[in-house]
């Protein structure tokens, strides 16, 4: 049985061409579509994390926005049912992930401010 199952390339899982094309393609393809390029760090290490936090919303927000954009297209018949069930459950995972995180963070926030020096 496990011999019918074909291999899938990690492009065509995430139903996107930017993980086929070559590496120095990729942030001129992100920049095409919208998608946030990776900044280069600024040596402050609390700008550089939070302008990663902010990129990393970015795109749970441009992960919604796309999942919305499925359903409106699935109410119009132009989508598969199963192409809008992955696109929320992408969605969804990253969100919990971007919500863990920012609880995560906040708590350690809390811990370090209330320590005795």
């Amino acid at each position: 049985m496990a011999e019918q199952i074909s291999r899938v390339s990690l492009a065509e899982l995430m139903g996107d061409d930017l993980l086929a094309e070559a590496p120095h393609n990729v942030s001129n393809i992100m920049v095409q579509e919208g998608l946030p390029v990776e900044k280069p760090l600024t040596g402050n290490m609390f700008d550089d994390v939070l302008a990663k936090a902010v990129d990393a919303l970015n795109g749970v927000s441009h992960s919604e926005n796309y999942a919305n954009e499925l359903v409106d297209k699935y109410v119009r018949g132009e989508v598969d049912m199963q192409d809008v069930m992955l696109a929320q459950s992408k969605m969804s995972v990253m969100m919990q992930l971007a919500v863990t995180t920012i609880n995560a963070a906040v708590t350690t926030f809390k811990e370090i401010t209330q320590m005795q020096v």
